[in-house]
């Protein structure tokens, strides 16, 4: 089954399509990955383009591979070149790079907050990259090798081979060099004196190995797949908790090393001087052959002990289920631990190279694993395996495509199945628990009819990514060549990305034949509301984006329809209040309710109301009612910020010590001064947390600045805290002369002033300024008053996170309109 095709009648727009094509063709597997804080990254050749999908065409990442050095192994006698053992690396001729495998990490782990983007090359290195710090760069920074961390072990233990003192070499008379692999390159025997001098030179202290030895250290380096688990629980062994991740590497000798990641103690959003330390923490002989696909799970259960799942598949067809311990596994430190237990070899009869694998763990079967496997056939295997009773059961084997099966990935809590081939398909499916049942794809929303229009130009499928909130798939296809213009796109467009809208399914349980037009906007809204429900959980990130964009579309097709979801969606948090109420009274009940809604809830609201209530809206009426329901969120929001400085100030007034409380309080005096001119206005709790401030006024005082006095930063004029957002000063420089008043922004968070010479965070959705960050335990409150005993319990040993405190989006630095940028929202 192929892609929908463009209908001719739609009109192709550049700036809202949501297709664009690349100029270089993906070689791999699981060429294209979608990442956690709305990017994606496609692999093609030796460039990864990374991509904003709420502009495909606009701005772009790139990351270009440059030839890595090779790994001084040792070196073989030229005569022993044709063993049959080196024949694969001798016969190698492919010497420019190539992107073999890329995996984005969670969001978090980059210095700036976002997602690390782990890459995999055709040689077997594997390297970290970041999004650039530099002002008008576009190119992304590598910031760890891991492949070279590798080599360093193995180095320090001989590959864990016997130390046999005649395979050393001491005197650089004693290596030929006209003979064999030096350094890991098949040199010439003649004419080129002087590099084979240097390389003379640099093999004098290598051992000289024997061809066996050569290829097994070559298969334990070659790196062919990556994979990122999900966040792991903070490590306990740790004197401060911060959370990591693994990064799973499989090699050609069938081995899978085992790298932690930790979060940065700190963000900074400009070069900052947190740096990423991958530590290596055991390594597992996995397989027999390559390790050719890797995809991670976590059980999180109330009954045992959580589990971090791992599934490898292989080049030999075989699949393997493994579990550890999360506790195990955030405690290792010595790195020839085997931290991984296997739980279930998965064999068919007739096994075929694994091409892709997928991996979902619905939340509502915490025990229940489920597994999709793509092989090099075409076909797709499903499996379900339960944790709890040790039973693995077949969900059946398909055979929908006719070339190898180059990406899968599951959906809706992995009750949506999507799958791409090489035979140019791709194939949607819905998991009753037992079986898949096809579905036919369609690319467009109501209200939306920027259908693709480069489909009928594609050739071959090579991965498929899932967005954040569900509600669209990206393909990467090669364009047929002989279908292009010759003179103006031959040479510059080698491969298209393509967005497909899949949120308006029926995926419960099949018993009729399925509607999958689109039409019934039953199935939109079961779906839109399911995944907004997953994103009332603090603990996700707030990337909404694909939603707000189907919100979009549908609010200009049916408006009424979009009004009443949404009443639905604000009327399943109060009891008190029935689903069939109308809009006026749901919102009404909001703003009187705020000071009991979560934190999370209340950043939904914000989101929602600029981005869905704002626009396009034909009534006065209804947009003053959410303007009402959005001041009253602003407000509780702002005061909560409010509350847990006060909170961590008492808590260093009653003797605690600064080194006791991870977030300090900053901009008290500001605060202060914010409340006692909104003193009218602000609620109860907070005025008895600012009594309490005013009777320790001496001693907080000696803590931290108590005052709002502030200057400005062009003139150093006195500024007057007048509001929360933004000040001016009164116009003097240093002579005591008028000068013009200079306009300055201050921070969300504490109500300084912001720098105007280092970079600060900034909210794409709001537009506020961000100087110093939030405490991650503000985003946990579930509502005022406040106890302040919990407060700074919470907030004891919390880091700063980069999310805005009004939208609970990633801040970023505010960079012009040529250069990447996320769009959370």
């Amino acid at each position: 089954m192929t892609r929908p095709e463009s209908n001719p009648t739609y009109s192709f727009d550049t700036s809202t399509h949501d297709e664009t094509t690349l100029i270089a063709s993906p070689s791999y597997p699981n060429s294209i990955c979608w990442s956690n804080e709305n990017l994606l990254a496609v692999a093609c050749g030796k460039l990864i383009t990374i991509l904003n999908p709420a502009s495909l065409a606009g701005p772009r990442g790139l990351i270009t591979l440059k030839q890595n050095k090779p790994f001084p192994m040792g070196v073989v006698k030229r005569e022993e070149l044709l063993s049959p053992c080196l024949m694969p690396i001798c016969l190698s001729r492919n010497t420019d790079p190539c992107v073999r495998s890329i995996s984005w990490s969670p969001s978090g782990f980059s210095p700036n907050g976002g997602c690390l983007l782990s890459v995999c090359t055709f040689d077997g290195h594997v390297k970290l990259y970041r999004s650039p710090y530099m002002e008008f760069a576009c190119e992304w920074i590598e910031i760890a090798d891991v492949s070279q961390l590798l080599y360093k072990y193995h180095a320090s233990v001989n590959f864990a081979e016997a130390d046999n003192s005649d395979l050393l070499i001491h005197q650089a008379n004693e290596v030929e060099a006209e003979a064999g692999l030096v350094n890991g390159k098949n040199l010439p025997g003649k004419k080129d004196a002087k590099r084979l001098k240097s390389d003379e030179a640099n093999s004098s202290s290598l051992p000289r190995i024997t061809p066996q030895q050569y290829a097994s250290r070559s298969a334990i380096l070659s790196s062919l797949v990556v994979g990122w688990s999900p966040v792991l629980p903070c490590l306990k062994n740790l004197e401060s908790p911060i959370k990591c991740s693994i990064l799973a590497i499989g090699a050609k000798s069938g081995g899978v090393s085992f790298w932690r990641i930790c979060v940065p103690e700190q963000y900074s959003v400009g070069i900052g001087n947190s740096s990423i330390k991958p530590e290596l923490v055991g390594f597992l002989e996995a397989h027999v052959s390559w390790v050719s696909a890797i995809d991670w799970g976590l059980s999180v259960s109330s009954s045992h002990n959580s589990q971090l799942i791992l599934v490898t598949g292989s080049f030999d067809g075989s699949v393997k289920l493994w579990s550890s311990e999360l506790e195990e596994v955030t405690k290792i430190t010595e790195s020839k631990r085997y931290p991984f237990c296997l739980l279930m070899e998965i064999k068919i009869n007739e096994p075929s190279p694994v091409a892709t694998i997928s991996l979902s763990m619905p939340e509502n079967s915490e025990n229940k694993v489920v597994l999709a496997i793509g092989r090099g056939s075409g076909s797709l295997d499903v499996w379900t395996y339960n944790l709890s009773c040790d039973q693995l059961i077949s969900a059946g084997a398909y055979h929908s495509h006719n070339q190898m099966v180059m990406g899968l990935s599951f959906s809706f809590d992995g009750r949506c199945l999507y799958s791409c081939s090489q035979d140019n398909s791709v194939c949607s499916w819905v998991f009753d628990g037992s079986h898949l049942h096809e579905i036919n794809i369609t690319s467009d929303i109501p209200g939306n009819h920027n259908l693709a229009n480069l489909s009928h130009l594609s050739d071959l499928c090579y991965g498929i990514a899932v967005s954040p909130g569900d509600m669209m798939v990206a393909v990467v296809c090669n364009l047929d060549p002989k279908l292009l213009n010759p003179m103006y796109q031959f040479g510059t467009q080698k491969a298209m990305v393509e967005l497909l809208y899949t949120g308006g399914w029926n995926l419960e349980i099949i018993k009729e034949p399925l509607d999958s037009s689109g039409a019934n906007l039953t199935f939109w809204e079961s779906n839109i509301l399911y995944s907004l429900k997953k994103f009332e959980n603090c603990d996700k990130d707030l990337v909404i984006w694909d939603i707000i964009t189907v919100l979009s579309g549908l609010k200009k097709a049916n408006p009424g329809w979009v009004e009443k979801l949404l009443c639905k969606w604000f009327s399943g948090w109060f009891s008190d209040i029935q689903q069939d109420a109308q809009l006026e009274n749901i919102l009404s009940h909001t703003k009187l309710r705020v000071s009991t809604v979560d934190t999370r809830k209340l950043h939904l609201i914000s989101v929602i109301c600029r981005r869905i209530a704002f626009v396009d809206s034909k009534s006065d009426n209804e947009r003053q009612m959410w303007h009402e329901v959005l001041v009253a969120c602003e407000k509780e929001l702002r005061e909560r910020l409010v509350g847990c400085t006060f909170a961590l100030v008492l808590n260093l007034a009653s003797g605690s010590s600064s080194e006791d409380i991870g977030t300090q309080p900053v901009g008290v005096g500001q605060m202060v001064h914010w409340l006692s001119v909104n003193n009218g206005e602000a609620s109860d709790w907070l005025k008895n947390l600012l009594s309490k401030l005013n009777k320790l006024r001496i001693r907080i005082q000696s803590l931290c600045q108590y005052t709002a006095e502030e200057t400005c930063s062009y003139c150093a004029a006195p500024v007057q805290f007048e509001s929360p957002e933004i000040a001016g000063c009164n116009g003097g420089d240093l002579t005591g002369e008028s000068t013009e008043t200079h306009m300055l922004s201050r921070c969300a968070v504490s109500m300084q002033l912001c720098s105007i010479v280092d970079p600060i965070w900034f909210c794409i959705c709001c537009q506020r300024s961000v100087d110093k960050l939030p405490p991650q335990g503000f985003f946990r409150i579930s509502g005022t008053p406040l106890d302040v005993s919990c407060v700074n319990e919470s907030l004891g040993t919390d880091v700063n996170v980069p999310w805005c405190p009004f939208c609970g989006i990633m801040l970023q630095r505010l960079l012009p309109d040529f250069l990447l940028s996320i769009n959370p929202v």
